[in-house]
């Protein structure tokens, strides 16, 4: 999406020109910037270990804790990008995202056993935990404002962001033996050469970019993305906690579906123009993904959902349609219905149901992207905030943790309830995005050369 106007959320390059960078420079910022957001959704989504305290007390205290940890790291993206677009400096943002991976690479290395029994006697693994994510959450909110006047900085940062989230959310149990593709990759947890890399790759840029000055005077930290983030993601997670012990109640089923409806509608309203589009979007496709079936699946999905997922972020951009993007989610909630009633091969259903996943995603995020980069990352940050999807994942679990009923799969007869209520809500949130249309015009577009 290009540029549509000057706002104080907003911040450009130096005297408000962009900088043309050569062409190898520009590949390797671009690859720095998917690697530093691959890293932080990652971090996100992921614990911070399971493979190696498979017996440790310190798992079912981590376990309990991560859905909670991904909810902090929502806010404080939302929370970072405001305070960054306030300070209105590129390499500021730039060196926020350097020091918060500084960090996650930090905690990774802190994070070793004290004996060989592989127990912990002096950290915590919880907040260990805890501090991943919401460094994390730091390094999307930062990189955000840092790319978002970018175009093509931009939907590498848009891709890196979603491709992770994804990515994490298809990663096996690390003790699954069937575990392939990228799950038995991570096994769990984010490789240290990993994270080591996309430092030394973004302390480089941060180090010779050249500081530009403030393109504003307007000091003021956007509140309403703030406000509108508090809303979503707070309603998000006691939604998801209150199914989460009663998922056999039609009442409450009914209950969680409105409200997860006015949610999104709410956090809608309070952003600016059309900016709002995506949180409801997103906040759809947050329950109908969390239902689709995952498992079993070959290897080569993974990536096949990625390029997916790539090629659907491509096409929302060069023809941006929220209706269609909507109705997307409508069908794929669908599927996840129909999936549950009829009982298709497995395999077969977990392939179509992951290439449905990152396209439908794709779209949704190329679709609507806002005008400004605290907006975008409110509708970004919707996705690590369980849903009542993932409350509804697997009936017989009575907790919302990170669990195997956040791998799905069609050995666990869920019923019909769990497909209905992912209808009901992307119906209701395709007509608030139709009546966000009708009555929130649209940004002036400035075509640039």
């Amino acid at each position: 999406m290009l540029r549509t106007r000057s706002t104080p959320d907003l911040i450009s390059r130096e005297n408000g020109d962009p900088v043309q960078p050569s062409t190898v420079r520009w590949a390797g910022e671009a690859v720095t910037v998917f690697v530093a957001t691959s890293v932080a959704a990652l971090a996100i989504m992921l614990p911070i270990s399971f493979t190696s305290l498979a017996a440790a007390l310190h798992v079912d205290l981590l376990v309990l804790n991560v859905p909670r940890a991904m909810t902090g790291a929502a806010f404080v993206a939302v929370i970072t990008a405001a305070v960054t677009v306030a300070i209105g400096s590129v390499r500021t943002a730039r060196w926020t995202a350097l020091l918060a991976l500084v960090g996650i690479l930090v905690n990774h290395l802190a994070f070793i056993p004290d004996s060989t029994d592989g127990h912990l006697d002096s950290l915590s693994l919880p907040t260990l935990n805890f501090i991943d994510a919401l460094l994390a959450g730091v390094v999307v909110g930062a990189l955000a404002v840092a790319v978002w006047n970018e175009p093509l900085l931009r939907t590498v940062y848009l891709f890196g962001v979603l491709g992770g989230t994804i990515l994490g959310d298809l990663t096996q149990s690390p003790t699954d033996p069937n575990s392939d593709g990228f799950s038995g990759a991570l096994g769990g947890t984010l490789p240290l050469w990993f994270i080591a890399a996309s430092v030394l790759a973004l302390a480089y840029f941060a180090l010779t970019t050249a500081a530009p000055p403030r393109s504003t005077t307007e000091t003021a930290i956007p509140l309403a993305p703030v406000f509108a983030a508090v809303v979503a993601f707070t309603t998000t997670i006691v939604t998801a906690l209150a199914v989460t012990s009663n998922k056999t109640s039609a009442f409450y089923l009914v209950i969680a579906s409105f409200v997860a409806i006015a949610a999104a509608v709410a956090a809608a309203m309070i952003l600016p123009g059309r900016d709002g589009i995506l949180v409801v979007l997103m906040s759809s496709f947050s329950v109908a993904g969390s239902l689709v079936i995952t498992l079993p699946r070959s290897g080569w999905v993974d990536l096949a959902t990625l390029a997916a997922t790539a090629a659907g972020l491509l096409i929302g951009i060069r023809t941006p349609r929220p209706l269609v993007a909507a109705s997307s989610v409508l069908a794929l909630a669908c599927f996840v219905l129909a999936a549950d009633v009829f009982s298709p091969p497995a395999t077969l259903t977990a392939a179509l149901g992951c290439l449905a996943l990152g396209g439908v995603a794709g779209y949704c995020l190329g679709t609507a992207v806002p005008v400004s980069p605290t907006a975008g990352t409110v509708g970004l940050a919707i996705l690590f905030v369980p849903s009542i999807g993932v409350a509804l994942s697997d009936i017989d679990f009575g907790h919302l943790a990170y669990s195997s009923s956040w791998y799905r799969t069609t050995d666990v007869d869920r019923g019909v309830g769990p497909g209905a209520v992912a209808v009901v809500v992307a119906l209701g949130c395709t007509i608030a995005v139709l009546a966000l249309l009708r009555h929130r015009t649209a940004p002036p577009e400035i075509v640039t050369p």
